[in-house]
């Protein structure tokens, strides 16, 4: 459970970053993380939702233009 709760707050702070709308406290709460933990798992996380949305363009895109 606890695994799951620490993915949710590192997805919620990618997509955060994204549009750039992070706060001071959350983006706080994000070093401590990285200090104890590193940042593989922002990285894996990132590239995971950056591939998701060039795919949703792609999709949209080819729609678009049938």
């Amino acid at each position: 459970m606890n695994s799951l709760k620490n993915l949710l707050k590192i997805i919620n702070s990618v997509l955060a970053s994204f549009f750039g709308v992070q706060g001071n406290k959350k983006y706080d709460e994000d070093n401590d993380y990285l200090e104890k933990n590193g940042f593989t798992p922002f990285l894996i996380v990132g590239i995971f939702l950056v591939i998701i949305f060039l795919s949703s363009l792609f999709f949209i895109v080819g729609m678009i233009l049938k």
